[in-house]
């Protein structure tokens, strides 16, 4: 499978999020070209010389530590690790003991200043949206990040060699010290993270997945509807499909209520 193949599949997610950029977890890590728009809100210039203000991230849940000014939680991608700011509020229908390693998620973010910080950028990012992914989600991302970043790469060697560069292309390459090495070597980081993704494996079974999640975790009065719905959003499934499901075990006799709030296989 490669990722041509897929162009429709991220194409489809990445237009849900026309503000959102996937950008790798390196590409972070090394943006440090902090400007203030004419609108007041902080960008970022990218490596590739590309306006960020909003990002979008896809990846492996390293870590999550509680912090000051709100929780610490990193991400990984086949590129490296990056770390992001979480705010309680940030969560929606997700609790804290939802987001337990590993397992994948994904986020929207945006950069402010962050006067505290010991590092050099002194940007940290602070995460607008938070939800549980699965492998296929996190594959489709690379995709698009990949491309992202290929189809920039490709604009900016161009520039290397031409007096019409866009300022922005311009800024990113003083800036950042441009070189073709540092443009082959970052395409070939995007070509590491597309090797890492494989062929689908067979979809999830809501029914089979339930009574797994019955039968592994239930003690004397079987096993609460919210624990259930704790081990299913790991597997990102919608709470909705999950209550369906359970209804429908229910009726066709594969689990019973003993109790109001609890279910149990018969």
């Amino acid at each position: 499978m490669t990722h041509k193949d897929n162009s429709k599949n991220y194409f489809s997610v990445a237009e849900l999020l026309p503000a959102y950029i996937p950008l790798f977890s390196f590409e972070i890590e090394k943006m440090d070209y902090l400007v203030k728009m004419p609108d007041k809100e902080t960008c970022v210039i990218s490596l590739a010389g590309h306006n960020v203000k909003k990002i979008w991230v896809t990846g492996a849940l390293t870590s999550y530590e509680p912090g000051r000014q709100g929780d610490i939680i990193r991400i990984a991608d086949p590129t490296g690790a990056v770390s992001f700011l979480l705010k309680p509020h940030t969560l929606d229908i997700l609790e804290q003991n939802d987001l337990t390693p590993p397992l994948f998620i994904s986020i929207t973010a945006s950069p402010e200043k962050n006067f505290s910080s010991n590092n050099n950028s002194g940007i940290r990012w602070v995460i607008e949206t938070c939800k549980i992914s699965t492998k296929e989600d996190r594959d489709a991302w690379i995709i698009a990040a990949a491309d992202f970043l290929l189809e920039n790469l490709q604009k900016m060697k161009s520039s290397l060699h031409s007096k019409d560069v866009e300022p922005t292309i311009r800024d990113a390459q003083k800036h950042y010290h441009i070189q073709d090495e540092q443009l082959k070597f970052y395409a070939e980081l995007a070509e590491k993270a597309l090797n890492v993704i494989k062929e689908p494996g067979p979809p999830v079974d809501p029914g089979k997945l339930i009574l797994s999640i019955i039968k592994n975790h239930s003690g004397p009065r079987g096993i609460h509807l919210d624990d259930i719905y704790k081990y299913s959003r790991r597997e990102a499934l919608p709470d909705d499909l999950v209550k369906d499901t359970i209804r429908n075990l229910v009726s066709e006799d594969e689990v019973y209520q003993p109790a109001p709030g609890y279910v149990k296989l018969l």
